[in-house]
């Protein structure tokens, strides 16, 4: 089969499967779907496997994925390290490059989202989708505090020297006051983008189908 044929028939999957998914949001059980394929010039015996099967993975998928309360703390610890990791990198990189790479802002975003999956298991829902969304926030805030913090050195060693540059820790009190009060003078229009963007991919991917399974319903 050639690439193109093999691209075709992904995409054809792939509605049915969107299909298949709107169907049950909006309560259709699987013989009203079956008679809609074939409202459409499907025929029955072609369709009622066809949706047996999708149905019945959509269904598999959707109960994977069910938020249960038990995934909230796994989703908090994946999402607050990956907005440390990935805030400690994006900072390192600005610092060596003198330049704040936004997209790797957008990529916290992304490590957010992923690391909170991971972390719950797999499980999605609205609770995982705010977790992923901070998290992602929480990241582009580190990602700023490390360079403002090298910055802020750099400059008091230039001023008075290193022994009062030495003071200024990661964790000082001073230092990160002094962040608060500046954070704002410290974004630009293309920062407000990027923290969009990081949001939206972090609220994305712990999206769930929507799905919800009936508790009659056995695979």
């Amino acid at each position: 089969m050639s690439e193109q044929n093999e691209s075709s028939r992904e995409e054809v999957v792939e509605k049915l499967y969107s299909f298949v998914v709107q169907q049950i949001k909006e309560g259709a059980d699987k013989s009203e779907i079956v008679q809609k394929m074939v409202d459409t010039g499907v025929s029955r015996d072609d369709a009622t496997p066809l949706v047996d099967g999708l149905y019945a993975e959509i269904m598999k998928a959707a109960k994977e994925q069910e938020f249960a309360p038990d995934a909230v703390i796994p989703a908090v610890i994946g999402g607050v390290l990956a907005a440390i990791i990935g805030g400690a990198v994006w900072g390192v990189v600005a610092i060596a490059t003198r330049y704040e790479l936004g997209y790797l802002a957008w990529g916290l975003g992304f490590l957010s989202g992923f690391a909170v999956v991971f972390f719950a298991r797999g499980r999605r829902g609205l609770p995982l989708q705010l977790i992923a969304a901070l998290s992602s926030i929480l990241g582009i805030v580190i990602g700023k505090y490390v360079t403002f913090h090298y910055y802020l050195k750099e400059a008091a060693e230039k001023k008075y020297g290193a022994e009062v540059a030495s003071n200024l820790s990661v964790v000082s009190d001073r230092v990160l006051q002094f962040f608060v009060q500046n954070i704002s003078t410290m974004l630009s229009g293309f920062d407000v983008l990027w923290v969009i963007l990081a949001v939206l991919s972090a609220w994305r991917i712990p999206k769930g189908l929507g799905v919800k399974v009936p508790t009659h319903y056995i695979p």
